[in-house]
């Protein structure tokens, strides 16, 4: 496993070509998505899965899963200013982010993250987009779920007051930590 970052690469899953048969990240349900699903979801416009691979190599190291929709604001604790009168507002879905276990502590899923980030912040500049929403998954038991819900909660994400499971980030908060990562990455401030 490469720990230097140059050596990785995002790529959109291509099933083609991208090995998937032996991802194994420790959570069934996250495998077999990859697996089973992902494919035809992305096929049928459902979803953008991007893998991470080695420079040169197929075999995938993680993966995270994005969709577009929709999100009443009833679900949070304030209202957002300008929200429509109907109460909808467009949000990025983060589907999955998960990580073959030979690759788990290295870092991947904050990359991961931080290029959902980076797409959150160009589809939110061609169309509208409030905030990024995921679900913690169960999967595993509390335990297993407390650290998810911590892991989603140190890059920013709050839990929604109607469901602690679901978790939203605003873009305001995702373009500043995009500016962060780049002021860190150039040494500018």
């Amino acid at each position: 496993m490469p720990t230097e970052p140059s050596a990785l690469r995002i790529e959109q899953f291509d099933p083609a070509r991208h090995h998937r048969a032996d991802f194994d990240c420790g959570v069934h349900r996250l495998n077999n998505f990859l697996r089973l699903s992902a494919r035809k979801q992305q096929k049928d416009d459902m979803t953008r899965v991007y893998v991470v691979v080695e420079a040169g190599r197929t075999q995938i190291l993680g993966y995270h899963a994005i969709n577009l929709g929709m999100m009443n604001v009833d679900e949070m604790k304030r209202r957002p200013r300008g929200a429509p009168e109907h109460g909808e507002i467009p949000v990025l879905f983060l589907g999955q982010v998960a990580v073959d276990q030979a690759a788990q502590g290295n870092g991947l899923g904050g990359i991961l993250m931080h290029h959902v980030f980076e797409k959150a912040c160009i589809v939110s500049g061609m169309a509208g987009c409030h905030a990024i929403v995921l679900d913690v998954i169960s999967d595993g038991g509390e335990e297993a779920f407390a650290r998810r819900k911590s892991w989603y909660a140190e890059f920013g994400f709050t839990p929604f007051a109607s469901d602690p499971a679901r978790m939203f980030m605003t873009m305001k908060q995702v373009r500043a930590a995009v500016r962060a990562a780049r002021e860190d990455a150039t040494g500018y401030v």
